[in-house]
């Protein structure tokens, strides 16, 4: 990291950066003495005598566990957080979740992209997302390998049950449907019905049964012109496998990069310039907001009625309770070359938000007597697996 740019937790000026940095520093030093030795002692031992030894909680010390990973298997990381504790052990662990889903062979390429990732590139640059990062490390891994088809979890409701699954129970008069389908079906499904009743879906769904309207829906993938595999809003980055059956199912293909420059008369953007501008953006543009763009209003940075343009530098997206804000003066915000949004709250200390969205890349055993070691290439596996189709 240069000295010039920072995190705004890491900010020079602000006496509370001090002890964000000391807080985080030991925190981190004092797992990871904790824990130099773990990979050959037996694990449930081991989380015995360190919730005796600490007072921390079981999933407090398996967070830290996996942090410890990250710092193991991630060394250019490592050399990043060891020179300025900007990461929390949680924010560690969440970055070794994700890149767990690879294969250990691609783990040197994804710490040299995460590093480069977690690089700001303005002073007070808001730190994104543990979340953001997991979803990049995820599209990284798609891009390498093509059979990965990413992380499907498992539903809440029944931890047992992995992938798509649909059960219908017919009682008293009432149905209740419970299952998990994929994020591409789903949010297709979600524009059906809404398209057939905007504000009930229940009716919108009794249309279809009835086939009482028909049903066309507008899905906008956004594909790379080179390589890279696709994105849909809501959903995220595809798999190599669904990037290639969506862009079959395509009747339109657009090039979105010629409003990159264009600036429009009126002022609503046309559906290609907010396209663009989703595709840039990802998410709400207010610093730690996750608000996916195509949800968002889109905001004229400079007001339109005070002679800003419409055109892609001066727009965002923005969701509407923050759009609001800046509407209501309690925020103000302007935008750089390459798109970074720079924030000034009530504090009068500059922040600023990077773009998240795919257009934004283009710019510049079993348990019994387990050792420690064995039970985290376990969990990796188990990680990994939940990432494939079979």
């Amino acid at each position: 990291m240069h000295s010039t740019v920072y995190y705004s937790h890491q900010d020079p000026a602000n006496p509370e950066s001090a002890t964000n940095y000391e807080l985080t520093r030991h925190q981190h030093q004092r797992w990871a003495l904790l824990l130099c030795n773990r990979d050959d002692l037996d694990a449930d031992s081991l989380l015995l005598e360190l919730k005796r030894i600490t007072g921390e909680s079981r999933h407090t010390i398996k967070l830290a566990i996996t942090a410890m990973e990250a710092m193991d298997n991630l060394p250019n990381l490592r050399i990043v957080q060891e020179n300025h504790f900007f990461l929390s052990l949680a924010f560690l662990a969440r970055i070794m979740e994700a890149v767990a889903q690879a294969e250990p062979s691609h783990w040197a390429t994804l710490d040299v992209r995460i590093v480069e990732r977690l690089t700001p590139r303005n002073p007070g640059e808001i730190l994104p997302e543990a979340a953001s990062i997991a979803r990049q490390i995820t599209m990284w891994i798609k891009e390498l390998d093509s059979a990965f088809s990413g992380n499907t979890g498992k539903s809440s409701c029944t931890p047992h049950r992995d992938g798509e699954f649909l059960e219908l129970r017919h009682r008293d008069g009432m149905t209740t449907f419970r299952g998990a389908i994929s994020a591409i079906d789903g949010t297709r499904l979600h524009k059906a019905l809404k398209s057939l009743s905007p504000t009930n879906l229940i009716d919108g769904l009794k249309k279809l049964l009835d086939a009482k309207a028909p049903v066309r829906i507008t899905q906008y993938l956004y594909t790379p012109l080179v390589g890279g595999v696709s994105w849909i809003p809501q959903v995220g980055y595809l798999s190599q496998a669904d990037s290639r059956r969506m862009c079959g199912l395509a009747e339109k293909v657009t090039e979105i990069d010629e409003v990159a420059t264009r600036v429009e008369s009126g002022y609503t953007p046309s559906a290609l310039l907010r396209a663009y501008v989703v595709a840039r953006d990802g998410t709400c543009r207010h610093p730690g907001c996750t608000i996916s763009a195509d949800l968002c209003d889109l905001d004229h940075v400079i007001a339109f009625d005070e002679g800003g343009p419409t055109t892609a530098w001066n727009l965002q997206c923005l969701c509407r309770h923050h759009h609001n804000m800046k509407t209501d003066g309690r925020l103000s915000a302007d935008m750089t070359s390459v798109g970074d949004m720079r924030w000034i709250g009530p504090c009068n200390t500059a922040m600023y938000s990077t773009p998240q969205g795919p257009l934004a890349q283009e710019m510049p055993t079993g348990r019994w007597g387990q050792k420690m070691r064995a039970r985290m290439d376990q969990r990796f596996a188990g990680i990994r697996a939940r990432g494939l189709r079979i």
